[in-house]
């Protein structure tokens, strides 16, 4: 995984010198389900270049996100330092400049969508360029995507989608980095399996274990479900600036935002 992450992130240096860039883009909350499976949908977008010779592709996994809000989204950062990749070998919404690929003429974008089915409206200029999409909400009638290859499947999590893609196409390279990498957004997006929560489909089960046996990963998925839950409320690292963008919302244009915890006791910490 840091292979292919260290190769995508130095062809940002040389991007038109290739005819064609993929990339692979998740929501703009850039959660945990949201950006584990950009990164391993990316490198099965990789793989399947390899596969197929495509010498004229780069592939690259975007964060869909500013690189100065990626400190914000803390367990994203910390699953990823457990899983020994550095932000450094990240590429964010603000290193690429979408716009003038698209523009470009000599170069053909390519863009597939993970954990997400729609476009804000700042992003509609991408709208012909998209290829492929892979979401696991219910599908919106307004966004069809008539043409595209498009997997939308009610499951948990969006990982379990990318899981199985990865499963069908290469599964010689999923090693125990990659399934515990995907097994974390499965945990969290399901409440760990919760049947009282009920988010858990058969088949996040099924890949769940899957990803377990192939990985030998620890069982103890209470451990991992906890840690992860843990640093998602972690504000410990994040400065007063940090808290108030980190949950701001837009009502009629207003800008709203929600402090974790009272002023006071912020204050006294």
């Amino acid at each position: 995984m840091e292979s292919f992450l260290s190769t995508s992130k130095a062809v940002l240096s040389k991007l038109f010198n290739y005819k064609r860039i993929r990339i692979v883009l998740g929501n703009g909350t850039c959660d945990l389900d949201s950006a584990i499976s950009t990164l391993i949908q990316a490198f099965s977008e990789y793989l399947d270049g390899i596969k197929n010779n495509e010498k004229d592709l780069a592939v690259i996994p975007l964060m869909n996100i500013p690189e100065k809000e990626y400190r914000l989204k803390t367990e994203v950062v910390f699953f990823m330092k457990r899983h020994s990749i550095s932000s450094n070998l990240l590429i964010f919404r603000d290193q690429i400049d979408l716009k003038a690929l698209k523009e470009n003429v000599e170069i053909k974008l390519e863009i597939v969508l993970v954990d997400h089915h729609n476009l804000p409206n700042e992003d509609m200029y991408l709208m012909e360029s998209i290829i492929k999409i892979i979401d696991h909400r219910p599908q919106d009638k307004r966004w069809p995507w008539t043409g595209r290859k498009v997997y939308l499947e009610n499951v948990g999590s969006c990982a379990t989608l990318v899981a199985r893609n990865l499963f069908d196409k290469h599964p010689e390279v999923i090693d125990s980095q990659i399934s515990s990498l995907l097994r974390g957004p499965i945990l969290i997006d399901t409440y760990n399996l919760s049947k009282k929560v009920d988010r858990a489909t058969s088949m996040d089960i099924e890949i769940i274990e899957a990803l377990e046996k192939i990985g030998s990963l620890d069982l103890d998925r209470n451990k991992v479900f906890n840690e992860i839950f843990n640093a998602k409320s972690d504000i410990s690292e994040l400065t007063v600036d940090d808290l108030l963008i980190r949950d701001l919302k837009e009502t009629s244009g207003v800008p709203i935002t929600v402090l974790p915890i009272l002023v006071k006791i912020y204050k006294e910490v």
